[in-house]
């Protein structure tokens, strides 16, 4: 499987003004085509440029980069990662058509997964790509920290884009039946090193199934003392039990 990222220019129109036409086209197009042939990602239109991210078979990927740089609505085609991948950053194809893509929760994923490259990048790239995501807020993510906070699953991811399946599923069981300490699942081991615990969880609450509390102190159980049977101590004295 691989990602492709792009920038690219509207062509000008009169008036040298960049107008978005045809998005609506690309739009449909990709929302029927793009789950057919496996390719996920995002879409977004800003100031002139499209941001684009696929993400899928390396054939259907490359045959679709092939059709959008013969696209005449499409201009100055800058590709900024192309690179193998072993697991998805976006689940579902996506449109952001006004707003800033990094105000999607969805797209921190890939921001985080790239952040060293988009940090690389020299100056006249980075301003290219700024009006689309803050490439310096990237590089400072907040990491999600989850201590003390209890977790419950309140559906199930798909399983057929996860890069293991087994583990994740071993995961949701522990998450279904009711809120389970963070800490709990870290300590036990069984589900990795604290970064690749967290690194699943933040998957699950970025695709909204995840709902998170904080761990609510015990109240000490009071153990009733149970009353003796009567009928039972009146058969034991009877047997000599007594």
């Amino acid at each position: 499987m691989k990602c492709v990222a792009y920038v690219s220019r509207v062509p000008l129109k009169d008036r040298s003004i960049r107008m978005p036409t045809g998005l609506s086209d690309i739009v449909r197009v990709s929302s029927k085509h793009n789950p057919e042939s496996k390719i996920t990602g995002i879409i977004s239109y800003r100031e002139g440029q499209y941001l684009q991210v696929l993400e899928g078979p390396h054939a259907e990927v490359d045959k679709l980069m092939a059709k959008i740089a013969s696209d005449p609505r499409h201009e100055d085609i800058w590709i900024f990662l192309d690179q193998n991948v072993t697991e998805r950053s976006f689940n579902t194809w996506g449109v952001s058509v006004f707003d800033f893509v990094d105000q999607s929760a969805f797209f921190d994923t890939f921001i985080e997964n790239n952040s060293a490259l988009l940090s690389s990048l020299n100056e006249q790239h980075t301003k290219r790509i700024q009006p689309f995501f803050d490439i310096k807020k990237s590089d400072t993510a907040v990491q999600k920290n989850y201590k003390g906070r209890n977790l419950k699953l309140l559906a199930w991811p798909d399983l057929n884009h996860e890069s293991n399946p087994q583990l994740i599923m071993d995961l949701c069981v522990k998450l279904t039946k009711k809120p389970y300490p963070f800490d709990a699942l870290v300590n036990s081991g069984e589900f990795g090193s604290l970064d690749q615990v967290t690194k699943m969880i933040v998957g699950f609450e970025l695709s909204g199934i995840l709902d998170v509390t904080d761990a609510q102190p015990l109240d000490e159980q009071k153990v009733s003392e149970k009353k003796p049977n009567k009928f039972y101590g009146a058969i034991k004295k009877f047997l000599g039990m007594r």
